[in-house]
């Protein structure tokens, strides 16, 4: 298998993994704040990826490496876009949340056009207009509630932050690995979130943290993202972007969607619409189009 098919099927892994980080996120916000869930989440994933490094599964060589691009991707992403996605989840609907993610490829590609010089071609253009499309189609009226400006303004500013994580990934690619970029990038958010919540809420810090452990939807929920989430499917997606264009890359946040309409559908018993249904037959031909038409950057 050439690496660019390996490529594109770890981008629709990765993506497939972060559409079930939704249902499981909500599920831990009603039980803990953000901060909490951020906290217990990155612990498991450092604790994660440091047995990797001690069983040998993961390689790491940092010395002599400059770190400073790599601290920043991860105060950009998992700090500062955890934060916002988290404060963004909790006070605005599902609904909202999938459309607002769905700006995330147009981000992406202008930032990429900007600082990358990787400019889509005019049919690439069409179907990643087709992917968001669906999503906006996938996500009306899949919830109800009520949104917050805080709430969209939060949204707003992680995916904005997604799109220039994408970019500086893109950028670093050629110095580090895949799991050398995942590691400092969650060493990163551990130490912060940690240090964070223990500022936050002082003395009432271990209650808060017992009481959430003690909650058997929390605890799953915390080892889905913190594993599969975090490690697998970010390791996956840098994978992914250290060798294709930012733009083939982003336009598989799409497929985050069709996991989320199928997941509400398989497990939560939503109802499988007519609306759902062209929904994902418009994004998964967005994706595919956008690959399938993909030629040199110019």
């Amino acid at each position: 298998m050439s690496d660019e098919k390996k490529s594109m099927l770890a981008a629709g892994a990765a993506f497939s993994i972060f559409g079930l980080s939704y249902l499981f996120s909500k599920m831990a916000l009603n039980v803990a704040e953000p901060m909490i869930l951020l906290c217990v989440r990155f612990t498991i994933t450092f604790i994660i990826l440091n047995l990797l490094v001690i069983t040998g599964f993961g390689k790491l060589n940092l010395r002599k490496k400059n770190l400073i691009g790599p601290v920043l991707v991860g105060i950009l992403q998992p700090v500062l876009y955890f934060i916002l996605e988290n404060y963004g989840l909790k006070y605005t609907t599902t609904s909202f949340t999938g459309i607002v993610s769905s700006i995330s490829p147009v981000f992406v590609t202008i930032l990429g056009v900007l600082l990358l010089k990787e400019r889509p071609n005019k049919k690439q253009w069409f179907f990643i207009i087709l992917s968001i499309v669906g999503v906006a189609m996938a996500s009306v009226g899949s919830s109800s509630g009520t949104n917050t400006w805080a709430g969209c303004l939060c949204l707003f500013g992680a995916y904005l932050i997604g799109s220039l994580y994408n970019i500086l990934i893109r950028k670093l690619s050629s110095q580090f690995s895949s799991f050398e970029l995942t590691y400092v990038m969650f060493a990163v958010g551990f130490l912060f979130f940690t240090v964070l919540t223990f500022v936050q809420y002082g003395r009432d810090t271990a209650g808060m943290l017992s009481a959430a452990l003690g909650n058997r939807n929390f605890i799953l929920a915390c080892l889905y993202l913190g594993g599969a989430s975090s490690v697998v499917a970010y390791m996956l997606a840098n994978y992914s972007l250290s060798r294709l264009p930012v733009t083939r890359v982003s336009i598989f946040n799409c497929f985050a969607t069709v996991v989320s309409v199928l997941s509400g559908v398989f497990l939560m018993g939503d109802p499988f619409t007519l609306v759902s249904a062209v929904s994902v037959i418009l994004i998964l031909t967005g994706v595919t189009g956008v690959n399938y038409f993909a030629s040199r950057l110019q």
